[in-house]
């Protein structure tokens, strides 16, 4: 039986939650006692949708990092997906905004979970973001730097605990519309 990922048991040390999740990513069933593996060190897969009908739905899985570098490819079609949808207007989301997916995807993945993480707002223009309800005037959409995103069966509250968890930069927690702001700007949460 997999663990329950909304369950209240504590998250996993960061350097457990680590080994594991290289190891999943492997392809290992079970880690491997001692493996000294870097989770942030293997290649960096991502699996994103946009849009909540299956017929209409954008889905993209793919290696946006290894050997060091961004792999062009993987940047792009990422890229392309965190577009702003209003505008059809993409531009290049910061890596390190992907890594922070990154992080809640190997989250997933250590608890058996094989879903993709849906994205309810990448990238903003400013013309999108001022018609934007309740958007931040300075929000960090505007730049590529920040995520609203939702995992079915996953609460949004346990998603903001993760991405405190990360300590990656600011979360937001909207439990009326049920999904998690998740940017890579200056440590802070609120509640919306």
């Amino acid at each position: 039986m997999l663990p329950n990922p909304n369950s209240d048991l504590l998250l996993p040390s960061r350097r457990r939650f680590l080994q594991q999740s290289a190891a999943t990513l492997a392809g290992l069933a079970l880690p491997v006692q001692g493996w000294a593996g870097d989770f942030w060190s293997q290649p960096r897969e991502l699996w994103l949708i946009r849009g909540q009908i299956a017929k209409t739905a954008e889905s993209v899985k793919v290696v946006y990092w290894a050997d060091g570098k961004l792999i062009p490819e993987g940047y792009t079609a990422l890229c392309q997906l965190l577009r702003d949808v209003q505008l059809n207007l993409a531009v290049q989301i910061d890596p390190v905004t992907l890594d922070i997916l990154r992080g809640v995807y190997g989250w997933l993945r250590y608890f058996g979970i094989d879903q993709p993480i849906t994205v309810l707002s990448g990238y903003r223009h400013p013309y999108t973001n001022a018609r934007t309800e309740r958007a931040a005037l300075n929000s960090l959409h505007m730049l590529g730097q920040a995520v609203d995103i939702r995992i079915p069966g996953v609460s949004a509250s346990r998603i903001a605990q993760l991405g405190k968890y990360l300590s990656a930069g600011g979360v937001g927690y909207y439990p009326a519309m049920g999904f998690t702001h998740l940017d890579r700007g200056k440590l802070r949460t609120w509640v919306g």
